[in-house]
């Protein structure tokens, strides 16, 4: 399978990153193909909502000129795509959320309101950690995500949320992350 994580991150080598790693290692593993993209390096502008998209059928069409061009031939040509972010402010991170709100002009409207969705059946996952505990954001990311999905038409393959994580420490010497991971890689078999 071919995989794309966007890893939503400020910080290239933090919690998130760690965990997405200890994942990304065990899915090659199982002979999966996966590339990370740190969308931090990226030069991603926001949704303008000018509706050009919707101009064309058959393809994203954004009218944005940044580095979104690309990261559409990704999600296109991946089976799967995980979203990796932490926690801000009770939601994804800007980084996570300005790619999302660019995802838009991949479902294109008819004029009786139905639309297609160019990603449908393709699969989803996210990777979530977060400083407090469940009910302190990370529950209104996981919800997010999953209207996201259906929204999109996709598939979700699964979620692993790691709460209380303050050090790299709270992921390596928590046997309860490494099943959260082993459940989640177990929907790839």
């Amino acid at each position: 399978m071919k995989i794309c994580a966007f890893l939503g991150s400020p910080r290239k080598t933090g919690n998130t990153y760690l965990v997405l790693k200890m994942i990304a290692e065990k899915l090659e593993k199982m002979g999966h193909e996966i590339e990370i993209i740190y969308l931090i390096d990226k030069n991603i502008k926001g949704c303008i909502e000018c509706f050009q998209c919707q101009k064309v059928k058959n393809k994203p069409n954004c009218s944005i000129k940044d580095d979104m061009q690309n990261l559409y031939e990704k999600i296109l040509n991946s089976d799967c795509i995980l979203l990796a972010t932490p926690v801000f402010c009770w939601s994804f991170s800007w980084l996570i959320k300005s790619f999302l709100d660019r995802t838009y002009c991949l479902d294109k409207y008819n004029e009786d309101g139905s639309y297609i969705s160019l990603v449908e059946g393709k699969k989803c996952g996210l990777i979530l950690t977060a400083a407090g505990d469940e009910f302190e954001g990370a529950d209104l990311v996981v919800e997010s995500y999953l209207r996201m999905v259906e929204y999109h038409r996709m598939i979700d393959i699964g979620r692993v949320v790691v709460c209380n994580v303050l050090s790299t420490k709270d992921i390596l010497e928590n046997p309860e992350v490494e099943r959260k991971i082993k459940n989640f890689i177990d929907n790839f078999k």
